[in-house]
């Protein structure tokens, strides 16, 4: 579904003058777009800072189980449930695990959701969203995300 509303995106952005000869990525970059793809990944770890935080209706319990392993990274991990259907593993309490326990605890750790927010956009989480776009599963998308302040 994700696919063919970003099929959409990727059309209308080819329509427009000066960039329709430049390749999808690039034309993000000039219009200063994110995919959507990206766009929902974010939303995504938004939502799940919500809901761990408590700024939200939603027991946390009932959506995740906190890692009881924290050797690395920050002290709020979850844990990845194993997952052989692809139906379950399309599911946000799975497809948002693997993103959020690679974090920094700067972000994690912020206190309200505009920090968050903003401390996320200064993180580059576009090769994330290329994990989705290619088909991996993020559980073979090995990878830590570095807070780089601009």
């Amino acid at each position: 579904m994700v696919k063919r509303v970003e099929s959409v995106h990727r059309a209308f952005t080819k329509k427009l003058p000066d960039v329709n000869a430049l390749t999808y990525r690039e034309r993000l970059s000039v219009l200063r777009l994110e995919s959507l793809e990206l766009r929902r990944l974010k939303a995504d770890l938004i939502m799940c800072f919500k809901t761990l935080k408590g700024f939200t209706n939603i027991i946390s319990s009932e959506f995740f189980k906190r890692s009881t392993c924290n050797t690395r990274g920050h002290s709020m991990k979850l844990y990845y449930p194993d997952s052989t259907v692809l139906a379950r593993q399309n599911f946000f309490s799975v497809r948002v695990v693997q993103v959020w326990n690679n974090l920094p605890n700067e972000v994690v750790s912020a206190t309200c959701v505009s920090v968050f927010k903003s401390l996320l956009n200064l993180i580059d989480v576009s090769f994330l969203a290329l994990c989705f776009s290619d088909g991996l599963l993020l559980g073979s998308c090995k990878c830590s995300l570095s807070l780089s302040v601009q």
